[in-house]
Order: C-alpha cells, then structure tokens, then sequence
C-alpha cells in the first residue's frame, strides 16, 4: 500500500464540490457488486446531483444495443433517486444495462488509492470533478477489467472482435483515455498497476489539479520502447495495443462542431464516434447532422428527445 501526504493544497482556483461522492445516500440502487462478468462496459456518471442527459442516454443505449452479450454498467458515484434519472425507463428495457451506486471512499479501500481520496485532497482541487472521474475509471478496470467508455460517444461497431487490453490515439501526438480497454491478465494489471502508481506520483508532485493530466499517455510514455504516440502499440508497448484515431475519434476535437451542423458522416469505419462533450454540449443538433443521422441509428429509442435537447 502507498501511503503519501496528500493534505497540501493543489490549486489556487475555486475548488469543485465533490463531498457528495462521500456520502452514503443512493439507497435506491444496489452497491456495485465485488465481481462482474468479463465482458463489461463501465459508464461513470460523477454530477452532482447525478442524472443524465439525453445524449448521455444515447450513449448507453448506443452500447447496450451493439454489445448485447456484455454488461453494461451505469454507475452513480453522487446522491441521485434512480426514479427521476432522464431516460431511466428506456434504459431499463434492455436486460443487459444495470444501474450501480458506489461511495468512493469504500471503493478505494485496500486500494493503492485508498491514501488518497480518503485524505479529502479530491475537494481542494480546482479540477476535482475531472479528478475524481479518472480516479474512478482507473479503480474499476483495477478491480474489474473491461472497458470504461467517456458518456459522450456513440458506439456504431461491437469492440469485441478488438485486443483485451487497448486504447487509441486522440490525434498523431495523444493517445486518449476516454476510450479504454484494460483485462484482468498480466498485461492488463500492469498497466493498471503502473496507472494507478502515476496518478499517486502526479498528486505528489503537484501537478494533477493545476492541469489537464492524461494518465494512460503518461505511463504509456513509461513503458513503451517510444515517447512518440505515433509508434505506440503492441509491439512496442508490452503487448498493449494503440489503435489509431480515425476508429474511435475521426472527428479531431478541433473540428468537433461538423458532428452537429448539416452533413455527412464521413468515416463509416469507426468503431466509436468521440462528440467532445467538454465543448460541444452546448451545441444545438441540426436533423441532417452527422450526430442525427448516427443517432437515429444506433440509439433509436433515445434519438427524438435526444435531437431535441
């Protein structure tokens, strides 16, 4: 166990609230069990108070719809009544989406990062939300194995036929952790390992609140025979793979906005379609827009109200 100081304050911004993650309060939902089926899909939703929007919802309908042997997980880590949740009743017809809560104190406990988030230093960082998200990510593929997706994608192909442990590159410089494929072999407890080992450092030495911090680059820089994104892979990451972008992001986050203006989809190839929801949330969604048109395919039941929002 790795035991740190993590008392110091990080950022001289506003910190983000995040005490609502401590606190035991979503008895409408069960606990998120201690073992789960090799095939599952983690989505985290961390607001507070919890809910989801309509492209969130398209989100989970678009996996639940292309993985239908696998689980897919909706996990709650703020207070939120499941009754009131956006489109909890769509999702609820699919038997294979289930509906977790987690206390992420609990879920750190006997972890490498049980130090960490229980000293509170999560509630003194100005990027705590984001924070508090990755550390979540990393602990369920650190517990679990299986794939933790951003919540705002769409997933037009199954990512079952793809490697047990990958991720893939935002753009020819980064490789993106919104997308993330980690096992429970030796390949992928490495990674995790060295995962959850890189963000103790980076909060020690100061650096993870001030800014963006990309973790799985950062110990992909590590432990591949390369620094450069462009030459990650199996090969040269110990059998970790790196697939390129044009399958999971072929909309650059520079160019997101043509995912919502009058258009085409123009690579039908991909695996996934990344909507950069840190700048397009606000977005409105035209009804000829690459994002309707992939919508109305792969989450038909969320696509009217979703086109709408």
């Amino acid at each position: 166990m790795i035991h740190m100081d993590f008392g110091q304050e990080f950022s001289r911004g506003p910190p983000a609230n995040v005490s609502c993650h401590y606190v035991n309060s979503n008895f409408s939902l069960p606990l998120l069990q201690s073992t789960l089926p090799q095939r599952s899909i983690f989505f985290h939703q961390t607001s507070c108070p919890a809910n989801l929007t309509p492209r969130q919802v398209c989100s989970i309908e678009s996996a639940a719809r292309t993985h239908p042997a696998w689980q897919i997980n909706v996990i709650f880590s703020g207070p939120v009544h499941l009754e009131t949740v956006n489109g909890v009743k769509l999702l609820k017809s699919f038997t294979n989406i289930k509906f977790w809560t987690i206390n992420i104190k609990d879920f750190a406990t006997n972890t490498p990062l049980e130090g960490l988030v229980s000293s509170g230093v999560l509630s003194k960082c100005k990027w705590g939300m984001e924070r508090t998200r990755d550390v979540l990510k990393y602990l369920s593929l650190y517990r679990f194995g299986g794939i933790f997706l951003d919540l705002d994608i769409i997933i037009a192909r199954t990512l079952g036929s793809l490697a047990r442990n990958w991720a893939a590159r935002e753009n020819a410089n980064k490789v993106g952790d919104g997308i993330l494929a980690i096992s429970k072999n030796s390949i992928g407890h490495n990674i995790t390992d060295a995962a959850i080992r890189y963000i103790v450092s980076i909060y020690k030495n100061n650096d993870w609140c001030k800014e963006s911090q990309d973790v799985v680059m950062g110990v992909l820089q590590e432990l591949c025979s390369t620094p450069d994104a462009n030459y990650m892979s199996a090969a040269t990451c110990n059998g970790f793979e790196v697939y390129g972008s044009q399958f999971f992001y072929p909309i650059e986050k520079q160019s997101a906005r043509e995912y919502f203006v009058p258009g085409e989809v123009q690579d039908l190839s991909a695996y996934i379609y990344h909507l950069w929801g840190d700048v397009t949330n606000g977005y409105k969604i035209s009804k000829s827009s690459p994002y309707s048109k992939l919508a109305r395919r792969f989450c038909p039941f969320n696509s009217l109200l979703n086109i709408k929002k």
